[in-house]
C-alpha cells in the first residue's frame, strides 16, 4: 500500500489519471441527476443506465489516452536505444 500511494504522489501521468476519471464520475452524477429529473418512469433505472453510461465513456476514453501515451513511450525509448 505504502508503495502505491509513494508512486501517486510522484507520477504526474498517475495523478493526471485519477483526477480525469474523477472528473468523469462528478459528470456521470450529474447526468444520472438529470436522468433522473426527466425520466417520466422507472426514474432509478434511468439515471443509473445514464450515469453508468457516461462513466463508462469517459473512463474508456481516458484509458484509451493512457495506453497511446505509454506505447508512444515504449516506442521513443526502443528507439534510444536501438540500433545506432
Amino acid at each position: 500500500m505504502v508503495a502505491v500511494t509513494r508512486v501517486m504522489r510522484t507520477n504526474r501521468t498517475m495523478r493526471a489519471v485519477v483526477a480525469a476519471m474523477s472528473l468523469f464520475a462528478v459528470v456521470a452524477c450529474i447526468w444520472a441527476a438529470v436522468g433522473y429529473v426527466y425520466a417520466d418512469d422507472r426514474k432509478a433505472a434511468s439515471a443509473t443506465t445514464i450515469g453508468l453510461a457516461v462513466l463508462g465513456v469517459g473512463w474508456l476514453a481516458v484509458l484509451l489516452a493512457v495506453s497511446i501515451k505509454f506505447a508512444r513511450l515504449r516506442v521513443r525509448r526502443r528507439r534510444s536505444t536501438g540500433d545506432n
